[in-house]
Parts: structure tokens; sequence; C-alpha cells
């Protein structure tokens, strides 16, 4: 993308080499660029188109409209400063190779063990990665060797994080999740005048922390699959992260994953009272079934597996040909009846009514039947294949 772009500047505006050259075959020529091109040139979403797509997963998400600026940036500090992974997807999308804030996954620098976590929860990668700072360019040459000795101005030496520095020696152990084991880190330098808003985050957390700095790496946490684009591609990756991402960031919601209700399932009285009635599980969408065998030894070893493909659910993965691998047959059995019609105690009643009278009426067997019924439906929910 880079060297596109520089080509195509350098067609139209040339270089110093060529003025005499301009200056012989016209009077007049196109300005010089006098400061980088904005990186921020993706497609730049509605808050309409924003906001279907939260109600569309509605089921799945707690949504928190947080309109001040200021208190959202303290939500997100706070979250990071504890230890949490936060996802900000704000305006329009990064043109190259690097995330910038737009579509970002964030988190504090200070924190070393992150590095593993990130590589191998949240992006499924090996646990080696480097991951970048993203730096107040007021603050960058007081952390980093950015060559003040031969540069007249190095307060934004990197927009576009491509410029790799030696972090200073005492600042090393202070940010050992942005800092590389030869002490180099290839920062981002965020100015004001061109990032008002990542600006204003990065210098919230440094209020709270000290530390002008936030470690950011791309918004995506599928494997092979490259930076989010629109809203619902940055709503899907959260949800797969299943969990390991606190929060997600979208314009003015601040979004977390919403856990499976049991007491709504079952219909429970609330703490003022008042009984819930219970809601039935109904799948997301058409569902296909595939179930194969493995035979081992003289065939008294038959190992069943079944897998389900369900292209209208969040988290469908096409990458796999959209298969979901289910853990035994009794989920596959739960997933097929949850029409939206079938409550839990119709599931639990239709098993019971299938073993013998004694065994139905042992309690300690419709106990672990309950259970097993429940921790299926929890888990068809949390891969978004049902919801209630």
């Amino acid at each position: 993308d880079g060297i596109a772009v520089g080509c195509c500047a350098y067609a139209l505006y040339g270089n110093q080499a060529l003025d005499a050259k301009h200056e012989h075959e016209s009077s007049t020529k196109p300005p010089m660029w006098t400061q980088p091109l904005s990186p921020y040139l993706g497609p730049d979403y509605s808050y309409d188109e924003i906001r279907s797509e939260i109600e569309a997963a509605m089921p799945w998400l707690d949504v928190e409209l947080v309109t001040s600026d200021e208190r959202r940036f303290e939500i997100m500090s706070s979250e990071i400063e504890s230890g949490g992974v936060i996802a900000w997807y704000q305006g329009r999308s990064e043109l190259g190779p690097r995330a910038l804030g737009h579509r970002s996954i964030l988190a504090d620098p200070r924190k070393k063990g992150l590095v593993r976590f990130i590589n191998e929860s949240v992006k499924k990668r090996e646990s080696f990665r480097p991951f970048a700072p993203s730096v107040l360019s007021e603050e960058a040459a007081a952390w980093f060797d950015l060559g003040e000795d031969t540069l007249d101005d190095v307060s934004n030496i990197s927009p576009f994080m491509s410029m790799t520095a030696m972090v200073k020696e005492e600042k090393r152990d202070l940010i050992p999740a942005v800092t590389h084991v030869d002490g180099s880190s290839r920062l981002q330098t965020v100015r004001k005048e061109d990032e008002p808003t990542y600006h204003a985050f990065i210098e919230t957390f440094y209020k709270n922390t000290g530390v002008p700095m936030v470690l950011n790496t791309s918004f995506n946490t599928l494997p092979s699959e490259p930076i989010v684009e629109t809203p619902g591609n940055a709503i899907r990756s959260f949800l797969c992260s299943m969990g390991s991402i606190e929060l997600l960031i979208m314009g003015d919601y601040v979004i977390k994953r919403k856990d499976a209700d049991i007491s709504r399932l079952l219909g429970e009285k609330r703490s003022d009272g008042i009984l819930v009635p219970a809601s039935n599980p109904k799948r997301a969408g058409p569902i296909n079934f595939e179930t194969t065998f493995m035979i081992a030894g003289d065939g008294d070893n038959v190992q069943p597996s079944t897998r389900v493909s369900m292209p209208n659910r969040l988290m469908h993965d096409e990458r796999s040909g959209g298969w979901f691998e289910l853990i035994d047959e009794l989920e596959g059995e739960i997933l097929g009846v949850c029409s939206g019609k079938v409550s839990v105690n119709d599931i639990m009643n239709q098993y019971l009514s299938q073993a013998d009278d004694r065994t139905a009426q042992d309690e300690e067997y419709q106990e672990i039947l309950f259970g097993n019924i429940l921790r299926r439906l929890v888990r068809l929910y949390e891969h978004s294949l049902i919801s209630w």
C-alpha cells in the first residue's frame, strides 16, 4: 500500500531533483505535500449502521451508551489498567499494514504477561510474537532513542507505526509488553492535531498511570483473518474471542459479552419478588447436521462425531467449511429441539420419559441429567447457536 501511494505522490508532485525540469516545462506546478497523508481512508459507517449490527447481536451483548468521551475513556483506561484487554472500533479504517487506533486491540504495556495472553488466547497464534506501542508524540523522546542529535524534529517520527527505535534503557522495565528482546520497539507516534480522539484516550491512560502509551495490535481474533472492517466484523471478532477481550468500544457504545442468563431460561423470582416467566431456547437459524463414525478394532468400539453448520449464526466461520464440532450426541439432540417452543422442563421430561420408572424417579439421576442439559445449553449459547 505504501509503495502504491508513494508512486502516485511522486508522479503527481515530483521531488526537488525535478524542480528545474518543472520550471522549464510549466510556470506552475502542484504543491508538494507538507505533512503525512492521513491513514484513515477506509469506509465511514454511520451511527444507524453500527446500531443495526448491535441490535442484531443483542441476545449475546450487554450494551451501554456512553456519550461523554471523558467517561468512556476512563472506563477504557480502568479496564486495561486492571489487566484487561479491549477492542476499539472508531471512524474510518486504516490504510496500510498497521492498526493505528481505529481497528485496534489495546492493553497495558506495563504488564509483560499480556504478551503471551494476547497471542495465545486473543489472537490464537505463536506466543512469542511482539507488540507495538502507540505513544503520545510529545512524550516519545523521553521513552525512545529517536535520533534527536541528527534530526531537527522527532515529535512525530512514526505516525504509521513504521519506525523501530530503541527503548531507553531506564524505561525498559516499565513497558516490558512492548519492548522486544533486543530492547527495540516499533512505535506509533500519535499527535493531537492528527488524531485527537486516540490522543485523548492515551492522555487519560497517561494521567492515571504515568505511562504515555498503550499496547496496540490489530483487531482480529480468528487465525488468518484480516483486520476487521465493518461493524458486523467487529462484533463477530469480539464474540469469537470467547471473553478474552473484556470490552468492545464502538463509537459511543461500550459493549460486554453477555453471560448466559440461567434464571431467565428457567423462570425464577427476581430480587423484587416478581416471577420472570421461563424463556425457551431458540436456534439462531437453519442448521445442517453431519455425523460420522470411527470404528476401531473388531468393531466393538464405535465413536460417533457430530458437527453442525449454521450460516446465520454470528460466529459462523467459513474457513472450516462453517462446521462447528459438538461435544456429544446429547448436545446435538438438544440443539435439534431448540425451536423456541420447547422449554428446559420439556426437554428434561422428554429424557425422563425414555428412562425406566425407577431411574426416572431417582433424584440423583434427575440432578445429573438436569446439569448436563443446562451445561450444553450454555455452551450452545456461548457459541451463538441458540439464544433465549
